[in-house]
């Protein structure tokens, strides 16, 4: 594989090295052979013989700078491992204690809950945190997030059996900290760099997610032999000590809160008229039709199944006030569009997604994409627990290590999601492709593959269209996989239940039927793959996408256009205290068409 990518490469370069003395033998004035620059090396002269451009000597400036991006990274990896690897934990380490919590709080009838509010208030409040990330800075967000996990899990540890009420409250908190945390990571790792470098920012901490996510069960079972309650009470320790790291390796190296034209003319002389300046700015209509739409559809799909017959008014009420909610939200950020009627009634609010994301048909695709991602991780952490439990008879923290053959997938589909980001083919569909097909085939290995290798391309293919909206894009990302895994979970909670037989007499054949019924969803994620547009991370820094299916243009050989675009990576992080301006680098266009798989510029 290594000698076919350095031929493939060897031959771009001649190639292109071609195209360019091409495009300048017409040029009345010779060009200078120091103005003829590859993507695939550093200048060279234009001589067809030499298909390999030698690598200069790095400058003392370019080393300065790798050596900078590589301190930087280090102290993303040592601040930030603590605070994901808790909310990765947290979101399945309860799976192997679930029954054992539900029979001491003699809630057995009420045991989904103790998931249910977890990812129902994680889900309704990543939006929030987007917004605070920008409005008050990444470093004040982290911590109000994890302080906020550390709590709830304080209270999940000391809750009393003769409170249920306690035990859901707490799980909400951890729920709505995980949320913030996820997304304060995930912007952090965004910030002030390329494409090519959140690729290897983002693929570290993918695996952390991925291990994390794979392990709670197994850390889950084994502290449930001793008791459920330690399932809470580790993250107190890990949490505090999270807090500590980040103040003292990160706390100077993150930016802080962003420059708002909202709040142009108004007096930000004192910290609290900055503060309620900045609060002022909050799209509050927007957050309470998502959290009410959103919340009253999770809630429905929580329910459905289990606790009311899909027909029950405790379920399509829900349903149907959430959907009319959820499509008001849509009505009412359309109308957050400057120069439109909400954004002239609230002049100082800033819509929570703005409607150029909502209305992109590339960010769309993604989140049904990732939508089937949360299906498929899900059903693997959660049924495949009830399959070695009921089926196969093993305890808890059996059932838990059973899961670990997810993880060697998930690694291979990381690493190879990073190679081909910044290596070969330096584009995000192929890889995007190839990983919805290797989820179908059920096989735990093979989803863990499938997941690790979407990951990355998912979040750098809408990073790369909105490279100034990195809190948003990455927030509509996430939300996708856990309200994915929601809807899985209800649809597989009541294909199990109508074909597991009386009292769960035959678990297997209900545990075979709930996957079986995943698979359309699958397909249809694939199907919707091909519709997406392309990005190319370009070794010199920046990237180039195009707006259509790209996939599709190849075949009916219809011209696109490729645009060359830039996330500001050369402006370090800042720490914005007064107001001060943060310079963004503007989009930069390339006008040109796409002929089948070349680009010809204007």
């Amino acid at each position: 594989m290594y000698l076919i990518y350095k031929k493939i490469k060897k031959r771009n370069a001649r190639k292109k090295l071609e195209e360019q003395l091409q495009r300048t033998s017409g040029n009345s004035e010779t060009p200078d052979v120091n103005e003829i620059v590859l993507e695939t090396g550093p200048k060279i002269a234009p001589k067809l013989s030499e298909t390999v451009p030698e690598k200069e000597d790095s400058s003392a400036e370019e080393k300065a700078a790798k050596k900078k991006r590589r301190v930087y990274r280090w102290k993303l990896i040592l601040g930030l491992f603590g605070p994901f690897c808790l909310q990765s934990l947290d979101t399945t380490i309860v799976a192997s204690a679930l029954p054992y919590i539900a029979e001491d709080f003699h809630q057995v009838s009420q045991l989904n809950w103790i998931i249910s509010a977890f990812n129902l208030t994680s889900a309704a409040s990543l939006f929030f945190w987007a917004q605070l990330s920008d409005l008050f800075g990444r470093h004040n967000t982290l911590q109000a997030a994890i302080f906020t996990m550390v709590v709830g899990s304080a209270v999940c540890t000391g809750s009393p059996t003769s409170t249920f009420g306690v035990l859901l409250f707490g799980r909400a908190l951890q729920g709505v900290g995980a949320a913030g945390v996820s997304i304060s990571v995930r912007t952090i790792l965004a910030d002030g760099v390329s494409l090519s470098g959140y690729a290897v920012n983002w693929s570290i901490f993918a695996l952390v997610s991925g291990i994390g996510f794979s392990i709670g069960p197994v850390i889950g079972g084994y502290l449930t032999t001793a008791s459920w309650r330690w399932c809470f009470a580790i993250n107190l320790p890990i949490g505090v000590a999270a807090m500590i790291l980040v103040v003292f390796i990160l706390r100077k190296d993150l930016q802080g809160p962003q420059p708002l034209p909202q709040l142009e003319g108004r007096d930000l002389s004192t910290v609290s008229r900055r503060f309620m300046a900045r609060i002022a700015t909050i799209d509050l209509g927007g957050q309470m039709l998502f959290l009410w739409g959103f919340g009253l559809l999770i809630l429905a799909l929580t329910w459905a199944g289990g606790n009311y017959s899909w027909s029950s008014a405790a379920v399509l009420a829900p349903i149907v006030i959430g959907a009319i909610l959820s499509i008001a939200w849509l009505v009412y950020e359309r109308f957050m569009v400057p120069g439109a009627f909400m954004a002239r009634v609230l002049p100082r609010q800033k819509a929570m997604v703005p409607w150029e994301v909502i209305s992109q048909r590339d960010i769309g695709l993604l989140f049904l994409i990732n939508f089937s991602m949360g299906v498929s991780m899900f059903a693997v952490m959660y049924f495949m627990d009830l399959y070695f439990a009921l089926v196969e008879g093993n305890s808890s923290s059996k059932a838990g290590t059973s899961l670990l053959y997810f993880l060697p997938g998930l690694g291979v589909g990381d690493c190879l999601a990073m190679f081909a980001s910044n290596n070969w083919p330096r584009q995000t569909l192929p890889i995007l492709i190839l990983a919805q097909t290797d989820v179908i085939y059920g096989m735990m290995a093979l989803v863990g593959f499938g997941i690790g290798s979407r990951m990355n391309p998912a979040s750098l293919h809408g990073l790369a269209y909105f490279p100034a909206m990195t809190a948003q894009i990455s927030c509509l990302v996430s939300f996708a996989l856990p309200f994915g895994g929601l809807v899985g979970l209800t649809i597989m909670s009541t294909v199990f239940t109508n074909n597991s037989g009386n009292d769960e007499s035959n678990p297997k054949q209900g545990i075979m039927w709930a996957f079986i019924a995943m698979i359309p969803f699958m397909w249809i994620s694939v199907i919707l793959t091909t519709f997406l547009g392309n990005v190319w991370i370009k070794k010199n820094g920046g990237h180039e996408v195009v707006n259509g299916a790209y996939l599709w243009s190849l075949v009916t050989r219809k011209e696109l256009t490729r645009e060359r675009r830039d996330r500001g990576e050369n402006v370090p992080p800042v720490i914005d205290e007064k107001e001060r301006d943060v310079e963004m680098t503007p989009v930069q266009p390339v006008s040109g068409r796409i002929e089948g798989d070349e680009i010809t510029r204007a």
